[in-house]
C-alpha cells in the first residue's frame, strides 16, 4: 500500500505542478495523499510531519535558500550585479568570449526566468561573430546555465547535497569534466569557425581598475564560497554573512542608517522568494513522510530485481521528474530520498553528480522551464528550433557525465 501511496503522491504532484499550482501546495497535498494511503495512522503521521518541521536540516535549509533568494534582489539594488558586467565587458574585448560569459554571470544571479536579462547583451554581442537568432536563443539558454553544475549556491545541488550528506566540493569536481566538455561542445556547435577580425575594445579605464570593480561587485559572493568552500562554514551562516555584506554595499544618500532600514525593508517585502522557501519547506515534509512510510526500502528490492543499471535508472528518473515539473529543485527534492537506499556509499558522490545533470538537463529542455520560454519569446522562436540547437551539448555533457561514473565503478 505505501508504493502505492508513493506512486499516487507523486503523480498527484507532477499533475498539480503542470497545471500550474503552486509547487509548495501541490507537495503539501502530495504528502497529505502519501500520509493517508501508506495508511500510517493520524497521530503518527503528525508526529512525522512535526519530526520534519523541526529538523536541523529542515531549518537551515529553508533559511539557506531564503537568503539566497533575498541576495538576488539585493545584488541588484545595490548595484553590484551593473558593477559585474560593466567591468567583464572591459576586461573582455572577445564577443565570443563575452557572449558566453555574460548569460553565465547573470546566471549566478538566481532570479526566476532570469535568461530574459542576458538576451539583450546576446543578442548584441552576437552581431560580430554573425549569430543567427536560433544561436542567439541557444547560447543565451545553455551558458545561462552551464553554471549549474558546479556552482556552490545553485538550490538544486545545496539540496542534493545535504539530503544525500554528500560534500559540494564532491560533487563539484564530479561535475567539473562534464561541464567543460559541454563548454567546449557548446562553443563548436554555436559559434561559426570563421568570423571577421575584430578591434579590441577600448577602455576607459585601466584593467587594474577593472578588475578591482568585478572584485568588488562579486564581493558578496565571494565571501559565500570563501566561508563555505575554505572554511567549512555551515551554508546557512555563509549565506547570511554574504547577505549582510551586499546590503551595507554602495549605500547612497546623506544617511547611511536610513538607506540601510530602506534596504532591508525592500529585501523582506520584495526581496525574499517566500514561495521559493514554502516550496522547500514543502520539499522536506514529503522527504520525512516519504522516509517513514517505509517505501524506500520496498523500491530499492523492487528496482534490484528488475535488474535495471542504477546509472539507466538515474538518467531517466531525473530528466523525466524535471522535465515534467520543469522544476529541478523539486524533482532533486522528490527523487534524492529514493536514490539515498539505492546508490552504494562507496560511489555516492558520482551518482549525485550525474543525478544533477540528469535533473538539469530535463529542467532545460522542459516546455515548462521560463528561462526557455522567456527566451524563445524574446528571439521570435518555436521551442522546437531551440531545443535541437542545444541537443549536442547537453548529450556530449550527459555523455561525458556516464563515463566519468563508469570509469569509476
Amino acid at each position: 500500500m505505501a508504493v502505492l501511496g508513493v506512486a499516487v503522491a507523486f503523480g498527484s504532484v507532477i499533475y498539480l505542478a503542470s497545471k500550474g499550482i503552486a509547487l509548495w501546495l501541490a507537495l503539501l497535498m502530495g504528502t497529505g495523499m502519501l500520509g493517508f494511503l501508506s495508511q500510517m495512522g493520524l497521530i503518527p503521521f503528525a508526529s512525522v510531519l512535526l519530526e520534519g518541521l523541526i529538523s536541523p536540516l529542515t531549518i537551515q535549509l529553508v533559511l539557506a535558500v531564503a537568503l539566497i533568494s533575498g541576495l538576488s534582489r539585493v545584488l541588484k539594488e545595490n548595484g553590484d550585479l551593473e558593477l559585474l558586467v560593466g567591468s567583464l565587458i572591459a576586461l573582455v574585448p572577445r564577443p565570443k568570449a563575452l557572449t558566453m560569459l555574460l548569460p553565465a554571470l547573470i546566471g549566478m544571479i538566481n532570479v526566476p526566468g532570469g535568461a530574459i536579462m542576458s538576451a539583450p547583451m546576446v543578442e548584441e554581442n552576437g552581431k560580430t561573430p554573425a549569430l543567427d537568432t536560433v544561436t542567439q536563443s541557444a547560447v543565451n539558454l545553455f551558458f545561462r546555465h552551464i553554471g549549474y553544475f558546479i556552482y556552490p549556491l545553485h538550490t538544486s545541488l545545496i539540496l542534493l547535497s545535504e539530503l544525500l550528506s554528500v560534500p559540494k566540493p564532491s560533487i563539484i569536481l564530479y561535475n567539473l569534466l562534464p561541464t567543460l566538455v559541454g563548454a567546449a561542445a557548446a562553443y563548436l556547435t554555436f559559434f561559426p569557425r570563421s568570423a571577421a577580425p575584430h578591434k579590441p575594445a577600448s577602455r576607459e579605464q585601466g584593467t587594474f581598475v577593472c578588475i578591482k570593480q568585478f572584485l568588488l561587485g562579486f564581493s558578496s559572493i565571494l565571501l559565500i564560497l570563501g566561508l563555505v568552500l575554505l572554511f567549512q562554514v555551515p551554508f546557512y551562516l555563509a549565506a547570511a554573512a554574504g547577505l549582510c555584506l551586499a546590503l551595507v554595499r554602495n549605500l547612497q544618500g546623506e544617511s547611511k542608517t536610513t538607506a540601510f532600514l530602506q534596504r532591508l525593508q525592500h529585501l523582506f517585502t520584495k526581496g525574499i522568494d517566500y514561495k521559493l522557501t514554502l516550496a522547500i519547506l514543502a520539499l522536506m515534509l514529503f522527504k520525512t513522510v516519504v522516509e517513514a512510510s517505509g517505501v524506500t526500502t520496498t523500491l530499492t528490492e523492487a528496482f534490484l530485481s528488475y535488474g535495471i543499471p542504477l546509472p539507466i535508472l538515474v538518467v531517466v528518473l531525473g530528466a523525466l521528474a524535471s522535465y515534467i515539473l520543469g522544476a529541478h529543485m523539486a524533482a532533486s527534492g522528490l527523487l534524492a530520498p529514493f536514490f539515498a537506499s539505492l546508490i552504494p556509499a562507496s560511489a555516492l558522490a558520482p551518482y549525485t553528480a550525474l543525478l544533477l545533470v540528469a535533473i538539469m538537463l530535463g529542467y532545460l529542455v522542459s516546455p515548462l522551464h521560463l528561462c526557455l520560454v522567456l527566451t524563445n519569446q524574446y528571439f521570435h522562436l518555436p521551442y522546437s528550433r531551440v531545443v535541437r540547437r542545444i541537443a549536442v551539448p547537453l548529450l556530449c555533457m550527459l555523455a561525458a557525465s556516464l563515463a566519468q561514473l563508469l570509469l569509476l565503478l
